[in-house]
């Protein structure tokens, strides 16, 4: 078996903002990142897929139905996408003077559009999840071979086909093991928050919740801009615990109607629970004081879920994603961590308890992990497991029914036609 790969990750998350690309080394054990690079997603692709999404969340996420009625619209977006992407990695490699021939594989992970995990549709109903990409056509345009489809597998080994992240944190634990960084949660701040904890020999990972969502979504709504950047419009306000609670209570709900923040691990989540409360649409609040109030919500549910932990509140938090460069959703983590943060009434026992006065939370880029590119490296680390055949969901991580290898193979030239995942609505009656 070869030692050493040389594998390319790719990432366009549920913000719809970038695509990320990260070529990576992997020798024995470590692991190193050689370069990276960003491109911005052109505003046609990344409304496209949010019409594809509203539309699937109407329908139940049948992609089958939903190409048969839109079949020109659905390819031209895929072409363009797929092309972004290839574009993408091309000029990261021609930058960087890398020739595609020494590239072992790149990981694919598509545009996620619709999830609809086991833990959601219970007994006698079809688990199910949407990725669209074609990892044929990206592998012809780059003449390397693409691994992709990686949450399929999980799905129909019983898993929740997500998060993926934890066996690739415990891959770099490793390392921090060896500085004495030990135990240590890693915590993504994207469009959905996710944790994941190596501790001892193991790691649990799970999705949390909303990160960013409903702050980008009232900026890019009442603001017509992408973020609050730098927090400038929510350092204005203050928290209203009012609309806290609403949002706790009401603002993530599973298609049965269960709070998805108190479910138990292991759990996923999709963004269209993600609902707009009352109190949050309509304006009787100053903008401020809601978007506040949705920025320390972000860190209030991730910091609730480490109630959920194996392990008593480690003392090193990595944190990593687009959502921790708000300065305000950082400060909030820190002081729930710590138990020095007001909370809700009905939570200060649980929050004693997660409370550790010596948590360090620092950027992963400190420990020498680049967070611009850890959701990109991830499918990097996929791509190069899938080559040697080695699992990367888990009973404890995803809830599978055993350690799962994810992803197929698509080579130059080959004869894969798919343009989405093969755990798509329908997959359990092919």
């Amino acid at each position: 078996m070869k030692q050493e790969y040389l594998c390319a990750g790719i990432m366009t998350g549920n913000s719809l903002d970038a695509v990320d690309v990260v070529l990576t080394k992997f020798k024995g054990k470590a692991i190193s990142d050689i370069c990276g690079h960003t491109e911005i997603i052109p505003d046609f692709v990344a409304e496209g897929f949010r019409l594809v999404k509203s539309a699937l969340a109407n329908n139940g996420g049948d992609i089958g139905a939903f190409y048969a009625e839109n079949k020109d619209f659905f390819e031209e977006l895929h072409q363009s996408y797929i092309n972004l992407v290839a574009r993408t990695v091309a000029k990261m490699l021609a930058q960087n003077g890398i020739c595609p021939d020494g590239v072992d594989a790149v990981g694919f992970h598509g545009q996620t559009c619709y999830h609809f995990p086991p833990s959601v549709a219970g007994e006698g109903c079809e688990p199910n999840t949407l990725q669209i990409g074609s990892g044929q056509m990206l592998s012809n345009l780059l003449n390397i071979p693409v691994v992709y489809d990686f949450r399929s597998d999980d799905i129909m080994s019983g898993g929740e086909g997500a998060p993926l992240a934890p066996v690739h944190n415990l891959h770099l634990a490793e390392d921090l093991r060896s500085k004495g960084i030990f135990p240590a949660v890693f915590c993504n701040g994207g469009n959905t928050g996710n944790l994941a904890i190596v501790y001892g020999d193991g790691v649990m990972g799970w999705d949390c919740g909303p990160f960013n969502h409903f702050a980008d979504t009232l900026v890019r709504v009442e603001k017509n801009e992408n973020c609050d950047y730098d927090g400038k419009y929510g350092r204005k306000g203050k928290v209203n615990y009012v609309l806290l609670e609403e949002l706790f209570n009401q603002s993530v709900q599973t298609n049965s109607g269960e709070n998805f923040i108190l479910k138990n691990p292991p759990k996923s989540s999709d963004p269209a629970w993600y609902k707009m409360t009352a109190s949050l649409s309509e304006k009787n609040l100053p903008f401020e004081d809601r978007l506040r109030t949705v920025e320390f919500f972000s860190a209030y549910i991730m910091a609730y879920n480490l109630i959920y932990a194996p392990v008593k509140t480690p003392d090193y938090f990595l944190i990593f994603g687009g959502g921790w460069n708000n300065p305000l959703i950082r400060s909030d983590f820190e002081a729930l961590l710590r138990g020095t943060a007001d909370v809700l009434p009905q939570h200060k026992k649980i929050f004693a308890v997660i409370a550790n006065d010596k948590v360090s939370v620092e950027w992963s880029d400190k420990f020498g992990y680049a967070g611009k590119y850890m959701e990109a490296r991830i499918f990097a680390d996929m791509a190069k497991c899938r080559l040697t055949n080695e699992p990367f969901s888990t009973p404890l991580t995803t809830g599978c029914k055993t350690p799962t290898v994810g992803g197929i193979v698509a080579y130059p030239d080959g004869g894969d036609k798919r343009l989405w995942s093969r755990a798509a609505k329908g997959w359990s009656h092919k």
